[in-house]
C-alpha cells in the first residue's frame, strides 16, 4: 500500500508556532521549540511534509465520519452506550447550528491543512536545495495537499444549506471573501494540474482519479472520462490515510470500538443479509442498545484498531466513475463489465444486468465510510432530510465573526 507517514500531533504544532526569542532569566531555552525562520531550510522540509500529511489526516477522518452522519449512511441514537455529543445529533438532523464545536474542530483542521500546504510551498522557494528529490517532493506535496484542501472546502461546506463554498484567507489581518463550490472547485483542479508535473507514475493516477472525481461532481463528464481513463488502475494500491497510537482514525474513536456514537443506517445490515458475501465490503458488528429490551443496532467494523488506514482514492471507485460514464453514453454492457470487476476484487458474484439505480447501489457499497455518500446524494437528488436541512457543513460562526466579507 501507499502509505503517507504521520507524526505525533504535538511535533506538528511545535513545527508551526513560532518560539520566543527570549525566556524568563536563569531558565534554560526550552529544547522543544524553533524559530520560525529555522524551518525555512532544506534539513526542516520533511519534518514539514510529515506536518501536512498528519494535518490531512485529522481533517479527512473526521469529514468522513461527519459526512457519514449528515448523510444517510450513520445515524445518532441516544440508545447507543457512549452516544452523547448533542454537535453530533444536530449533524444527524441536518439542523446544524454555526456554533457546533464539533464542527468548528474540523474547520480550523482544514484551514490548517491549506495553510501549511500553501506555506510549504512559499518556503521551499527560499531554499536552495541540494537534494533535488527533496525539493521535487516538497513541491508535489504543497501543490497536491494544497488541492485536496480546496476541494474539501468545495464538497463539504457552505455558505447556507444549498450553496456550498469556503474561504481562503492569505492575509490573517485581510480575511479572504467567500469562495462558490464551482471556483473553489478551480482552484483545487489548478493546484492537482501542478502536482502533476512533481508526480510519480502511482501518484499521477491518483491525481487523476481525484481530478476525475471533481468533474463528476459537477456535471463534468467528458472532463471526468478523459482524466479517470488515467487514473487509478485495477490492482493499484490504495491512497491511504495512516494513523497511529498518537494519531488515531477517527471511525475508532467515534464510529466504531474505541467509542460509539455514529451507528450505521440498519439497510445496510439488509445489504449484508440477502447476501453475506457483502461482509467483505461492509463488515459490521452487532451493539447493543441501552434501551430496554435492548435494540440491536450496528457499526462499522472496517477500522476496528485505532491505527486502521483508512482510504482517500481506490481503483474501485475510479472505476465505478468510468461505469458512470458509460450508463450515461448509453454503453451499459461496459458498464456492467466494470461494475462486476469492482465486485469480483471482494469476491462478489457477477450482475446479470445494470442502470443508474444499479450504479449508485454499488457506489453506496463500495465507497462504504469514505465520506463520499453524502455527495452522492447531492448530486443524484436523493436528499434523505427536509427542504431546510443543510447538504454542506456551515462555514464556523468564529470564521463569519472574524471575517468582514460575511
Amino acid at each position: 500500500m501507499k502509505r503517507r507517514y504521520l507524526m505525533p500531533a504535538v511535533l506538528l504544532f511545535l513545527g508551526v508556532v513560532t518560539a520566543c526569542d527570549s525566556f524568563v532569566e536563569d531558565v534554560d531555552n526550552p529544547i522543544d521549540s524553533i524559530n520560525d525562520d529555522q524551518l525555512t531550510t532544506e534539513s526542516q522540509v520533511p519534518f514539514l511534509i510529515k506536518g501536512i500529511q498528519s494535518r490531512f489526516s485529522t481533517t479527512y477522518d473526521r469529514l468522513a465520519v461527519h459526512a457519514g452522519g449528515l448523510s444517510d449512511e450513520l445515524f445518532f441514537d441516544q440508545r447507543v452506550p457512549n452516544a452523547t455529543f448533542p454537535t453530533f445529533q444536530e449533524f444527524d438532523e441536518g439542523d446544524i447550528t454555526l456554533a457546533n464545536n464539533s464542527n468548528d474542530g474540523v474547520y480550523n483542521d482544514l484551514g490548517e491543512l491549506r495553510f501549511f500546504a500553501d506555506n510549504l510551498l512559499t518556503r521551499i522557494a527560499e531554499i536552495q536545495f541540494e537534494d533535488a528529490d527533496l525539493q521535487r517532493e516538497a513541491q508535489f506535496i504543497g501543490n497536491f495537499y494544497g488541492g485536496v484542501a480546496r476541494y474539501f472546502y468545495a464538497a463539504y461546506y457552505g455558505l447556507n444549506p444549498r450553496e456550498g463554498g469556503g474561504v481562503i484567507s492569505e492575509n490573517p489581518d485581510n480575511p479572504g471573501p467567500f469562495i462558490p463550490s464551482a471556483q473553489m472547485y478551480a482552484l483545487a483542479l489548478e493546484k492537482l494540474e501542478a502536482a502533476r508535473g512533481f508526480a510519480d507514475d502511482y501518484h499521477t493516477r491518483v491525481i487523476n482519479t481525484l481530478v476525475a472525481r471533481i468533474h463528476l461532481l459537477q456535471g463534468n463528464f467528458t472532463q471526468a472520462r478523459a482524466a479517470a481513463q488515467q487514473g487509478l488502475q485495477e490492482g493499484d494500491d490504495p491512497f491511504l490515510t495512516l494513523f497511529s497510537v498518537d494519531n488515531d482514525n477517527y471511525w475508532w474513536s467515534q464510529a466504531g470500538p474505541g467509542r460509539t456514537q455514529w451507528v450505521v443506517d440498519f439497510r445496510y445490515r439488509g445489504y449484508v443479509d440477502a447476501d453475506p458475501a457483502e461482509a467483505a465490503r461492509i463488515p459490521l458488528q452487532a451493539i447493543q442498545g441501552n434501551d430496554n429490551p435492548p435494540t440491536t443496532f450496528y457499526r462499522q467494523a472496517r477500522y476496528v484498531n485505532r491505527e486502521d488506514p483508512l482510504p482517500f482514492a481506490t481503483w474501485q471507485e475510479n472505476t465505478l466513475m468510468l461505469a458512470e460514464l458509460d450508463l450515461r453514453d448509453g454503453n451499459t454492457a461496459s458498464a456492467l463489465n466494470r461494475i462486476n470487476a469492482v465486485r469480483a476484487s471482494h469476491g462478489l458474484e457477477p450482475l446479470a444486468s445494470a442502470d443508474m439505480d444499479v450504479l449508485i447501489l454499488e457506489r453506496e457499497k463500495e465507497l462504504f465510510t469514505m465520506g463520499l455518500r453524502l455527495l452522492d446524494q447531492r448530486r443524484f437528488n436523493r436528499w434523505h432530510l427536509g427542504p431546510d436541512t443543510w447538504q454542506y457543513f456551515p462555514i464556523t460562526q468564529n470564521e463569519r465573526n472574524i471575517n468582514p466579507n460575511f
